[in-house]
Parts: C-alpha cells; sequence; structure tokens
C-alpha cells in the first residue's frame, strides 16, 4: 500500500516538528511527509532531527498559510506530483499576551491570520480532493485555551475558540465524505511559540515588561502578578512537543478518531469539574481567578490594593 500523504504546517520548530519527523520515522513507511513552514531559512532544526528520513520520507517545502498565492503553489505542486493529500494536520500558530488595552488590530489580524484564517485557507484548499476521494483526515491543532480562556492571553485564546467552532461546524458535513476531523488541545507546551511573541510583535511576556502609562495601576499590578507565578503554576501542567506528537500520532492510526483530545490531565479535571457541569459559566470564571493567584481581597473597590 502507498504511504499516506501528509501536509503539516508551522514545522520550523514545536510540535509541528515532531510531529513530522515521528511520522516520517514510521517503521512501516506509512506516511509521506511534507513538512511545511513559512521561512526555510528555519530549517536547519528539523533538517538535523530528521536524520536519515530527510527526502526520503520527510519532504520540507516552503508554505506561508497566511498567503493564499503562497497555498495555491504549494497545492499546485501536491496534486500534480502526488494526486491526492490524505491527511492534513494545521499547526502553525503564533502566541500572544499582553493587556488588552495595549493590543492593536494589527496585532490582533497578525494572530488571526495565522491561527485562524490559516488553518481555514489549509482546509478549504484540501477539502475538494478529499470529497473526491471519499477519504482523508483533517487535524487541527487548538488548545485549552480554546476551551477555557485566561487573562492576558485574550485574542490568543479568542483565535483558539475560532478553531473550535470552524472544526464542530464542519465536522458533520465532512463525516458524510468519510472525512474525520479531530482537535488536539494541549495545556502548555515547552515550543518555541509564546517565547516568540515578543520577536511577533503580538505582545509582551514577563513581569518587567513595559506598560503603557494609560493603564490604570490594577491591571498593571494584576498583569505583574500573573506573570510572575505563571512559572509556578504552568510548570506543573507542562507538556513537550513530542508527548503532542505521539498523541497525534495516536489519533492518525486510530479506525475511528474522537472529535475532540484534550492531553492535559489537569485541564480535563478543570473543564469536566467546572465547565461542562456549570451552563452559567461561574464556575470557571471563579477558577481561573484562583488559579492567578490573585489576592482574594484585591478589587475595584477597595482602593485597587492587590499583594506584589
Amino acid at each position: 500500500m502507498a504511504p499516506k500523504v501528509v501536509i503539516i504546517t508551522g514545522c520550523s520548530s514545536g510540535i509541528g516538528l515532531e510531529t513530522a519527523v515521528l511520522l516520517a520515522s514510521d517503521k512501516e513507511n506509512r506516511f509521506k511527509v511534507f513538512a511545511t513552514m513559512r521561512n526555510l531559512a528555519k530549517k536547519d532544526q528539523l533538517q538535523s532531527t530528521a536524520g536519515s528520513t530527510l527526502d526520503k520520507t520527510l519532504f520540507i517545502r516552503q508554505l506561508d498559510v497566511t498567503d493564499e498565492e503562497s497555498i495555491n503553489k504549494f497545492m499546485d505542486k501536491i496534486n500534480q506530483e502526488e494526486k491526492r493529500v490524505d491527511i492534513l494536520i494545521n499547526n502553525a500558530g503564533i502566541g500572544q499576551c499582553g493587556v488588552l488595552e495595549m493590543v492593536t488590530m494589527t496585532q490582533i489580524r497578525k494572530v488571526f491570520e495565522t491561527n485562524v484564517f490559516g488553518f481555514i485557507r489549509m482546509t478549504q484548499a484540501v477539502i475538494p480532493g478529499m470529497k473526491t476521494k471519499r477519504s482523508g483526515q483533517i487535524i487541527n491543532v487548538g488548545s485549552t485555551l480554546g476551551l477555557a480562556g485566561i487573562p492576558w492571553s485574550d485574542i490568543y485564546s479568542s483565535s483558539k475558540f475560532a478553531i473550535e467552532g470552524f472544526s464542530e461546524s464542519i465536522a458533520p458535513v465532512l463525516k458524510k465524505f468519510n472525512i474525520s476531523i479531530s482537535v488536539i488541545e494541549p495545556g502548555p507546551v515547552i515550543t518555541q511559540a509564546f517565547a516568540n511573541i515578543d520577536a511577533n510583535g503580538t505582545g509582551h511576556m514577563g513581569s518587567d515588561a513595559q506598560m503603557d502609562p494609560d493603564v490604570d495601576e490594577l491591571t498593571h499590578k494584576l498583569f505583574k502578578n500573573s506573570m510572575d507565578n505563571n512559572a509556578i503554576r504552568i510548570g506543573k501542567m507542562i507538556q513537550t512537543a513530542e508527548e503532542i506528537a505521539n498523541v497525534i500520532q495516536d489519533v492518525i492510526l486510530t479506525e475511528k478518531p474522537h472529535f475532540r483530545y484534550i492531553t492535559s490531565e489537569s485541564y480535563k479535571q478543570v473543564l469536566s469539574t467546572k465547565k461542562y457541569l456549570d451552563i452559567t459559566g461561574d464556575l470557571i470564571v471563579e477558577q481561573i481567578i484562583e488559579e492567578q493567584q490573585w489576592d482574594e481581597k484585591s478589587s475595584v473597590n477597595n482602593n485597587d490594593k492587590i499583594s506584589a
């Protein structure tokens, strides 16, 4: 049997890189992987990690999911050479963090261009072929922040919520064509996505980040408090990109994959006991406040004080 043709976006590092190498290293040679990235100048890590699979079962290609011309050019070549796409893994994404008042519309559009419109564009590109052959698989790498938002990642969470709605809406139609769609929802993962926030110009990380003088004092203190406690809080839940890659591989090899895969046990617990059992949404909001480790007495009504 011919290997399945797999397209993965965002493979310069992190989940995309690990997934590409894992599938390309399959001992049964079940996959022919096209690992893509916007900037081929960043391909060194993937080339090194790919080892003997490079240009055999793993092929590195340029693809900018925010550029329709780039997508069309890439897909034309794939369709000409491979005649089909069996699996699409929408993974390319950028992080965002900061106080909402400081986030510009330019920054917001940049996040959505990659995290939402990029997913939609790529899905549009592969669906016709999958419908014709009545088979296919689409895997969208989302986030638990697409199920429960957290402070300071408002735009990032919004983009991941959008992927949830997009995927859930098209799943019933795709199923009639024997095309499965699954959303992978990791918790905190050790990748470059959030480390690159400053470089991407989509926000700022760290308690010492410069704040706009127009932002009120309480918001500034809340932000600083959250950032100071991030390492401890997130450290208890952290996963590796390799772990997520293994989940993706399992989903691909499952005969009847589920729609949703939450990879973080900590988030499973919170979502099952706080969000999905309370239709009002109050419990999850209170849970998130508690996780931020803010002073419970802090509020706009007590002279805007908070423990630093």
